[in-house]
């Protein structure tokens, strides 16, 4: 089959699909802003103690929590992850007040139908495993149009890049698709290496540990505990150790690991950066181990800072929605292109 068909069989077949996947992406840009719509606004003020918050979610839910998270520059709300019979329970708290602001089921926000079909097609495990090798073959979709490109004959170099005026009919609908094209070929396949290593991460640090540097992976601290601590004393034996970092998300203690885990990011995280883990235990206060990120963490957040669209600031944001509108148009030229082909085969050959 030649390069021509399998492109063009390959975009019938799956063109629906990556056009799916592309617009949900870029609805997932806004992801905690439109997660965040569906809620009351948090009043102004200081935030609460992070103990006081995580109480009145475990409160109301008459239950352990599973994950607490702070709230940041992405989401104001704290919010506390439960795992329950039915599923999971998201309890979002005013962070002023501590007021509980609602209580979403996962899916029960718009937003996370989006997630979930992007992610995995709606179908766990299983699509996740399916849309990740999705990818492959958009990969030979785009290096087939590249070569395309490259071997696109007489046409001129320069209506291969710039958009031309005074096109018609298949060769307008050509020379755009070309054109889209070639622009759209390198954020096209960035958003897809990092979309497969973000389906397969323990593929991706396998292949990426044999080169990237090994910092101390563990600290230890020697001095002895202060007594029992409950999230914000935690949190006080973590900054003394690791000045500079904020919390990301805690899991509480359990029996058969009767340590808070905290982990945490950069206070001035000017780029995107790896987290770091520490380990306090609750009877104690004692800081039982500190796990730094190495060169593959920081490797992992860059992609999915660059996949996201949260590397570079507001343009970057507008690029990757633009990018899931790209292959919109790039399908419809693509189906155009087909049916008008099949249109003149079909015509008489004039006597």
């Amino acid at each position: 089959m030649s390069a021509r068909r399998l492109h063009r069989w390959l975009g019938l077949m799956l063109g629906a699909w990556f056009v799916l996947v592309g617009l949900t992406g870029a609805v997932l840009v806004y992801w905690h802003a439109l997660e965040a719509a569906e809620l009351p606004t948090p009043a102004a003020g200081a935030s609460l103690p992070l103990q006081q918050l995580y109480e009145a979610a475990a409160k109301h839910m008459n239950d352990v929590p599973w994950r607490f998270f702070a709230p940041d520059e992405h989401h104001a709300h704290a919010r506390v992850f439960f795992l329950t019979d039915v599923g999971r329970r998201i309890v979002h708290l005013d962070p002023t007040t501590g007021a509980v602001q609602a209580v979403l089921a996962w899916r029960g926000a718009v937003v996370h139908w989006f997630y979930d079909l992007h992610a995995n097609a709606l179908s766990g495990r299983t699509g996740k495993l399916l849309v990740g090798l999705s990818a492959l073959p958009l990969l030979v979709m785009l290096g087939l149009g590249l070569r395309l490109w490259l071997n696109r004959g007489a046409v001129p170099l320069r209506e291969s890049i710039v958009p031309r005026r005074g096109l018609r009919g298949r060769r307008l609908l050509s020379h755009a698709h070309r054109v889209v094209g070639f622009w759209a070929l390198l954020p096209l396949l960035i958003a897809t290496i990092t979309g497969l290593s973000l389906s397969f991460p323990d593929t991706t640090r396998g292949l990426l540990e044999p080169f990237t540097p090994h910092s101390p992976q563990f600290r230890v601290s020697a001095a002895k505990g202060t007594g029992a601590v409950n999230l914000d004393g935690a949190m006080a034996v973590v900054r003394t150790a690791l000045p500079g970092w904020r919390l990301a998300w805690a899991e509480p203690p359990e029996d058969d690991a009767p340590e808070w885990l905290l982990v945490l990011l950069p206070e001035a995280q000017r780029w995107p950066s790896g987290r770091a883990a520490a380990y306090v235990n609750a009877a104690s206060g004692r800081l039982e181990e500190v796990r730094l990120p190495d060169g593959v963490d920081h490797i992992r957040a860059w992609i999915m800072a660059l996949h996201n669209g949260q590397a570079f600031g507001l343009a970057h944001r507008l690029a990757v929605i633009a990018l899931g509108l790209v292959l919109v148009a790039m399908a419809m030229l693509g189906l155009l292109l087909w049916r008008r082909g099949r249109w003149l085969a079909a015509q008489p050959v004039p006597a």
